[in-house]
């Protein structure tokens, strides 16, 4: 195709009307288009994206672009003028699995999704650059058994690959990801970045699954987390960094962040679960059977904030 699709418009929305485009059980579509700021999809608010394939590598209605594309995304939402986009996307996959293609912000690109806007069973992967940019959301959007892929791997260019999932620069506050998993990012990408200071903050995992890009790469962390960043929760999951042996020099976790809450998270195939840079602290993966182990529950520490006023005497 050599235009984009456009879910709605600006008239619509102004005009509160809703919209929903129903995708086919089995399709690819292809755009080839030059401009470096368009989308194959484009999604504007009050609208719905709904296809019923199932998540993760099974899905077969892939959204594609042909080599030498320049394209914002393959899939985004419109940088809604009001701040706002309420939208609703599932059961469609995104690839990028051949060269001369660049794209802006990933293939997969959200931002201003608020209030309970919902991305459900969408795979996404790109060998040559970066797969989800979340750039701002807030207010109660999830993110639903998605998955990024990039190409970290001995059998993809790994060299050209990037990261999975990306949170920032812009707002990114109340959201939630449930098991969802980001996998084999590129030479010197985490499967995770968070960056935009204290504009990305409260954010919830549930169950994240990952796989690491060991094979190629022993030292960058899996999951960064960027200064002034936080809170950030991770309640459960799996990292494994495909480390050919155990070693400390790649962790689960790298924290220059406020604040980072990491009540239970197993890992397999490294010997340093955290590495909380803003605290000084270093967490080892407890070992229970030869590589596979588990972090203990663990907390950014901080100082008891001291009283401005001395108490009353009356509650001496």
């Amino acid at each position: 195709m050599s235009q984009e699709i456009r879910l709605g418009n600006s008239t619509s929305v102004a005009a509160r009307i809703g919209v929903t485009l129903l995708l086919p059980e089995t399709a690819t579509w292809f755009w080839h288009l030059t401009d470096g700021s368009s989308c194959g999809i484009r999604q504007f608010s009050s609208t719905s994206l709904l296809g019923h394939q199932p998540a993760g590598g099974g899905n077969r209605m892939v959204l594609a672009a042909n080599s030498g594309s320049q394209m914002d995304a393959i899939y985004c939402i419109d940088d809604a003028a009001t701040g706002a986009n309420y939208v609703r996307a599932e059961g469609f996959a995104v690839w990028n699995n051949q060269p001369g293609s660049a794209f802006a912000n990933g293939v997969v690109h959200i931002r201003t999704v608020v209030d309970q806007s919902r991305f459900v069973g969408i795979f996404a992967e790109n060998y040559y650059g970066d797969v989800w940019h979340v750039e701002s959301a807030c207010c109660g959007a999830t993110f639903d058994e998605i998955q990024g892929t990039s190409s970290g791997s001995v059998a993809l260019p790994a060299a050209d690959g990037g990261v999975p999932l990306t949170l920032g620069p812009g707002k990114v506050d109340g959201v939630s990801f449930h098991n969802s998993g980001f996998n084999t990012p590129g030479i010197g990408s985490p499967d995770i970045m968070m960056t935009g200071e204290s504009a990305v903050m409260g954010l919830d995992f549930y169950n994240t699954y990952m796989e690491g890009n060991g094979a190629v790469d022993s030292t960058t962390p899996m999951i960064y987390i960027g200064p002034y960043v936080g809170p950030i929760h991770f309640f459960g999951g799996f990292a494994n960094t495909k480390q050919a042996t155990l070693s400390s020099t790649k962790s689960v976790f790298e924290n220059h962040g406020f604040y980072l809450d990491v009540p239970a998270f197993e890992a397999v195939n490294t010997t340093l679960g955290i590495n909380d840079v803003m605290a000084g602290v270093k967490i080892p993966v407890w070992s229970f059977s030869g590589n596979l182990g588990s972090i203990p529950p663990y907390q950014t520490p901080h100082a008891q904030p001291t009283p401005l006023l001395a108490p009353s005497s009356r509650l001496r």
